[in-house]
């Protein structure tokens, strides 16, 4: 039955199911929980996606914003600016110690280092002075609160686990209080920031990670759909027969098959009087010059004279009884 199926049918299936079992087996390792991807039991409650996501991206906005801080304290130009990366360094060391202990207790490993980009913000600063620095520096930070905030408030509102609940309450507290800091300088431009995920496919907390396996159904169903068309155009005929031109019946087969019948064999009548399609074959005994033929006497036909308008026979050539053809009349010879 397997057969029957075409060749690129079953290779686009085949392809599908590996990616798409590959793209789950990838979303489970990054989840934190090999071979799930889902919630596990802990002992303050289930234990899902979102809650180790708020985990670890808490921690990453403690590796850059911290140090970052700290260096806002001696690098801003302004009081107001160094007052608070002084307040943010302090407080982000404080709530990097909650995530961290949070993180141990519930099993979720969270980051070491900051991100690419994260890094590619504080060389961006550090390369700053005076009130470029403080601008840069105030309005980095507000746009990265304010992208954590709504992350925080989510979980807070959905989890199902009670130390994650905690924590969310515990974050959302810090990560609100740094938004006022960072605004009560005055240097935010709020037409600049990040604007805020809109509901519906990505919402509800939802990534562009979480589409990987949708998009790879919909992949498979469409490469299966163009290989099914694919091989119904070029389905094959009946097997022996031609795929194009009418199909010869058995009567057309079995004529075929008949050999063409042989000529016939030479005769020593004039071939004038011999009717049919078959091409006329010269005897080598005939002499084809002059108007009448000329038999050779070697063997056992008579040999003719082509002397005069009438032909005489020997007797002695064809049979006791010799026939006498001299004038118009005949005389018989007994």
């Amino acid at each position: 039955m397997l057969r029957r199926v075409p060749r690129a049918l079953r290779t686009a299936v085949i392809v599908a199911v590996l990616l798409a079992v590959s793209a789950s087996i990838a979303q489970s390792w990054a989840s934190g929980t090999p071979g799930t991807a889902g919630y596990t039991q802990t002992a303050w409650g289930p234990l899902g996606p979102a809650d180790r996501d708020l985990l670890v991206k808490v921690r990453l906005a403690g590796l850059w914003e911290a140090p970052t801080g700290q260096q806002a304290e001696q690098q801003a130009s302004r009081a107001e600016v160094q007052t608070v990366g002084t307040n943010i360094h302090h407080e982000h060391v404080e709530l990097d110690q909650l995530v961290m202990e949070t993180a141990d207790q519930l099993g979720v490993l969270v980051p070491s280092r900051p991100t690419a980009e994260q890094l590619t913000w504080m060389n961006e600063m550090s390369a700053l002075t005076g009130t470029d620095y403080d601008r840069v520096f105030v309005q980095r930070l507000r746009a990265a609160h304010g992208t954590v905030l709504p992350v925080i408030a989510a979980v807070r509102v959905s989890t199902r686990n009670e130390l994650v609940r905690q924590f969310a309450a515990q974050a959302d507290e810090y990560v609100t209080r740094h938004i006022g800091y960072l605004e009560s300088t005055g240097l935010v431009d709020y037409s600049a920031l990040p604007e805020a995920p809109s509901p519906g496919l990505l919402g509800s907390g939802r990534g562009p990670a979480d589409l990987i396996v949708p998009a790879l159904v919909v992949l498979a169903a469409v490469l299966a759909a163009i290989a099914l068309f694919s091989a119904m155009r070029r389905r094959p005929g009946p097997v022996g027969l031609p795929v194009r031109g009418p199909a010869p019946d058995a009567t057309a087969r079995a004529i075929a098959a008949i050999a063409a019948p042989a000529p016939p064999p030479h005769s020593r009548y004039p071939e004038s009087h011999i009717t049919g399609s078959h091409p006329r074959i010269p005897d080598p005994r005939v002499s084809q010059t002059g108007p009448h033929p000329r038999v050779s006497d070697t063997g056992p036909h008579p040999r003719v004279s082509d002397t005069g308008s009438h032909s005489r026979v020997s007797p002695n050539a064809v049979s006791p009884n010799a026939v006498s053809q001299t004038g118009p009349r005949h005389s018989v010879k007994r």
